[in-house]
């Protein structure tokens, strides 16, 4: 386990690489850039990381490992503890917004996308094994990806828990269309 200091040191780090995401693409951000932002040394910094994409990996990770997600497997969608995680879920993104906006939004990467989807899929396994199932799937989580990506950018016009049960419906609807079934109307 690191020290305070150390856990400071870093969470300086990561606020200053967010900031100067906030502002240009990583590929124009170098390691001086960070250190200077947040009152560090480089050899600091390069005790704890290789370069800022080093850097960008461990705030990505922390994301992806800190989202809440269903504790029971495989998911029913239509089980109340799956809205319930699906709400945390969402809640989680809005309490990190300008982490999200940056990462998901503004950064031209697709890798924090491609990421977030294979996290989704696994923390959100749903019942199904033919490879239609799992296709129905995949397009449901990368939909669901869209949406929040213009609820953040929309300012989260719509709360936690009506982002949960639109995104629940729409991403129920649609397989079931998919399926050939009847879609009902919100």
């Amino acid at each position: 386990m690191e020290n305070r200091r150390v856990q400071m040191t870093k969470r300086l780090l990561k606020e200053a690489l967010l900031e100067l995401l906030d502002e240009k693409p990583l590929e124009k951000i170098s390691v001086t850039d960070v250190c200077r932002r947040a009152d560090v040394n480089r050899s600091t910094f390069y005790a704890h990381y290789m370069d800022t994409t080093a850097l960008l990996h461990e705030m990505e990770q922390e994301v992806f490992s800190e989202l809440p997600g269903a504790d029971f497997l495989p998911v029913d969608v239509h089980d109340q503890r799956f809205f319930d995680a699906l709400e945390s879920f969402f809640t989680y993104v809005r309490k990190n917004e300008r982490l999200f906006r940056i990462l998901l939004v503004r950064r031209e990467s697709g890798t924090f996308h491609r990421t977030l989807l294979h996290t989704v899929m696994e923390r959100f396994q749903p019942a199904g094994t033919t490879i239609q199932d799992r296709y129905r799937y995949i397009y449901c989580v990368d939909g669901a990806i869209g949406l929040i990506k213009a609820w953040i950018i929309d300012g989260f016009p719509l709360t936690t828990h009506e982002f949960a049960a639109f995104t629940l419906h729409t991403v129920t609807d649609g397989m079931k269309q998919a399926e050939g079934g009847p879609v009902h109307s919100l």
